[in-house]
């Protein structure tokens, strides 16, 4: 994994070492925090020619993880911040399908290292970040205040990722799943050294440069920035960003998002679009609404579009070309205290490629994110 493990021993290194600073000084702004979420619910999926519901699953849009961070200052106004992270995603929605409805294959292996990183933070000149984490570009293709973001987002795919497309006739499914179909090229989290800039009048700057070391089949190196934007403007907020993508041997990507919510009416709308120089490209949009009805907590309802060419990614098996479209929608029960989100999607599958036809799918996800 050439530099791999060289990069977790800086990390760990570093994250023993705000421990010792810990024990060595005892001030009121230092400590410990833990933190996390169980999202687990219902998904019922209808292939075409059959159906089958799967209980107890992970929302992979926001699945569940634990986590801890750590926090002291430092001299000349500088702070420490370390994290750690995993995931705790048995029987995610991105995993199961007809032939492997319980995830057998799941273990609780390095892959669920969501985030192990150390960081040195300073109101003038920024943030510095060592370790397992997100890249610059993490996050942009999600910049969407509809309060949706629990089920419904850009990438559509992760409601039923695991499930098998039909072709047309057919009563087997196909070798192709969901989430090669549909796509959102969104960025994620490697072993990096990241910069976040400050933030200017609601602008920042990130960058980012790492390698992929968690994966079993994936060493390579990858790059990205992003520019976002999040600031109010009389009744309007809004949050946009854009960022380009480089990857050692794949095509290299640029994706942006943006939402634009009317805080007195709860009105939103979202757009997202991703592009890679392969040619392959999507455009995504969602227009939402946020009621104040009941004590508890607000109530968003959101409907969404995808609309793909090109998207299918296999490298063992590629097609030539080929049409993605989904549509969505979703409601979502907020609930102040405790911190509980009750969801439910539905959401449609269009596929075809020139290889063949496929079935309309159907899925249906209903459940509930405790966050803590």
């Amino acid at each position: 994994m050439r530099t791999g493990n060289l990069f977790f021993g800086v990390a760990f290194a570093a994250c023993a070492a705000s421990v010792a600073v810990s024990q060595q000084k005892e001030t009121p702004s230092q400590g410990f925090a833990v933190y996390g979420q169980i999202n687990r619910g219902v998904l019922r999926y209808d292939d075409g020619p059959t159906d089958h519901t799967y209980w107890f699953v992970d929302n992979s849009k926001s699945v569940s993880r634990l986590g801890a961070t750590f926090d002291t200052p430092l001299e000349n106004g500088w702070r420490l911040h370390a994290r750690g992270e995993i995931a705790l995603k048995w029987k995610e929605t991105n995993a199961v399908n007809r032939n492997d409805p319980h995830d057998e294959a799941y273990k609780f292996d390095r892959t669920e290292l969501r985030k192990l990183e150390v960081g040195f933070v300073h109101d003038t000149f920024g943030r510095i970040t060592l370790g397992q984490g997100a890249m610059s570009a993490d996050g942009i293709t999600g910049l969407d205040l509809s309060l949706t973001t629990v089920v419904a987002g850009t990438p559509v795919q992760d409601a039923a990722g695991g499930q098998f497309l039909v072709p047309n006739g057919a009563y087997d499914p196909s070798n192709k799943k969901i989430k090669q179909a549909f796509r959102s090229m969104g960025s994620s989290r490697r072993l990096r050294l990241r910069f976040d800039a400050p933030i200017n009048n609601g602008w920042q700057f990130v960058a980012a440069a790492g390698q992929e070391v968690l994966s079993y089949n994936d060493d390579q190196l990858y790059a990205d920035t992003s520019l976002r934007y999040d600031g109010d403007h009389g009744d309007f907020r809004i949050r946009a960003g854009g960022a380009f993508r480089w990857i050692e041997e794949r095509p290299n990507v640029a994706i942006a998002s943006g939402s634009l919510l009317h805080r007195p009416s709860g009105w939103n709308v979202t757009l997202a679009t991703g592009h890679e120089t392969s040619g392959a490209n999507y455009y995504y949009g969602k227009i939402g609404y946020i009621g104040r009805w009941f004590d508890i907590g607000q109530t968003a309802i959101s409907i969404d579009m995808y609309d793909g060419d090109d998207i299918y990614q296999n490298r063992s098996s590629p097609v030539q070309s080929s049409s993605s479209r989904s549509y969505g929608i979703a409601i979502v029960q907020k609930i102040k205290s405790p911190k509980i989100d009750l969801y439910a999607l539905l959401r449609r599958y269009e596929y075809t490629d020139s290889t063949a036809q496929y079935q309309d799918s159907l899925a249906l996800l209903a459940g509930a994110r405790w966050t803590f």
